[in-house]
């Protein structure tokens, strides 16, 4: 019998280590009762039985910890599940690598030195990692095409993000407030300045008809945007959310008018697929894996660029034929990413991978999410 095991840090927090903690819990979801998660010693916040011993803090426990107890315990199979991996699993494991994107590869500059350092940390073990690894997962045609430009020699696969079937839950948008969402970070990638630059000039334009923005994420981080958008002059009309649960967020999109999503750079786009899945119209950057998770449904704009990103949120908020129209193509387009979809790949994952099989519900018995602030996640 193969024993899978897997980097459970995420599951620690109360959060589930939102992003890449939901593509952990597609991967092993259906099979919690058979493999086996590491953690650190740190509080366990998910009430899952993982085996947690070693250091304290991810890193450390990620690179010395974590070989010991994977050798201790007999795993034949690691799932690392956030980029990088141990420099010295045992010789006997098979490693697979999920790497959700390069981005970390990329030229994106932190602000504060510790975002510098840790990113300078993942790309010198990033290649590594790919190097040890047997099979690289990833989340989207895109990101696999960029990793094989960068490693040719790896056999990369594609298991798309999903989210809870309960997301899939659209309503009709005479119903809605109407307001413009944007689930963003500071990271600089995510391009949020850029966002409320597209947004101030999109409600200089709409003048006293403009919808307000919701801005969800940017938590402690907050502060320049406040000051560019007093600068900008639409303070009045934007709110940010800093602490926001998975229930609280899904009733934000059920009353959107627009999702505003302006990242430079994406692996998949989760905030794209909550959009479709709700059936909320979506302006989204013209970058990476964006056109292929959105399709037809979305309305594409240049994220360098505030005066598209002006003119997708007006052609959209003020057009009700075109917003319908998204809305029922992405609600189409999102079944593509449905949980039940995405499980069937999951399982013939590890079929191939491990022998292994499962005939139960591909739901993730791990609860729900407790309220968060997005952006003080986990370091993973």
């Amino acid at each position: 019998m193969i024993r899978v095991g897997y980097d459970a840090q995420a599951f620690l927090s109360q959060n589930g280590g939102t992003g890449k903690g939901v593509q952990l819990r597609n991967l092993v979801g259906p099979f919690l009762d058979s493999f086996v998660g590491f953690a650190s010693t740190e509080p366990n916040g998910s009430g899952l039985p993982l085996i947690r011993e070693g250091f304290a803090g991810h890193n450390m426990w990620q690179q010395f910890s974590l070989p010991a107890s994977l050798r201790r315990h007999g795993i034949d199979v690691f799932l690392a599940p956030y980029n990088v991996a141990p420099l010295f699993l045992p010789r006997h494991v098979e490693l697979v690598l999920v790497l959700h994107d390069t981005i970390p590869l990329k030229g994106y500059r932190k602000p504060d030195l510790r975002g510098r350092l840790m990113d300078a940390y993942r790309r010198w073990l990033i290649p590594r990692s790919v190097a040890r690894a047997t099979i690289v997962l990833t989340v989207s045609e895109h990101a696999r095409s960029e990793i094989l430009r960068a490693y040719p020699r790896s056999d990369v696969r594609v298991i798309p993000c999903s989210i809870s079937a309960r997301w899939f839950s659209p309503r009709g948008l005479e119903s809605r407030a109407g307001y413009v969402l944007m689930v963003t970070s500071s990271a600089p990638h995510k391009n949020a300045m850029g966002g409320l630059k597209g947004y101030a000039q999109y409600a200089r334009r709409a003048g006293a008809g403009a919808q307000p923005l919701k801005v969800v994420g940017l938590g402690g981080s907050a502060e320049p945007y406040r000051e560019e958008i007093s600068a900008l002059g639409v303070s009045q009309l934007v709110t940010f959310l800093p602490y926001i649960s998975e229930e609280e967020l899904l009733a934000l999109y059920q009353g959107a008018g627009a999702l505003l999503f302006p990242s430079f750079a994406e692996g998949f786009g989760i905030p794209l697929l909550e959009a479709m899945a709700t059936g909320t119209p979506a302006v989204a950057a013209r970058a990476t894996s964006l056109p292929e998770v959105g399709g037809d449904a979305v309305v594409f704009f240049d994220p360098a660029d505030e005066f598209d990103i002006a003119s997708a949120l007006e052609k959209v908020l003020g057009d009700q034929d075109l917003a319908r129209l998204l809305a029922s193509r992405g609600l189409q387009r999102a079944q593509a990413y449905h949980p039940d979809t995405v499980a069937r790949q999951v399982r013939e994952f590890w079929q191939e991978v491990a022998g292994i099989a499962v005939t139960q519900s591909p739901e993730s018995p791990i609860r729900e999410a407790a309220p968060i602030e997005l952006e003080n996640l986990p370091a993973v």
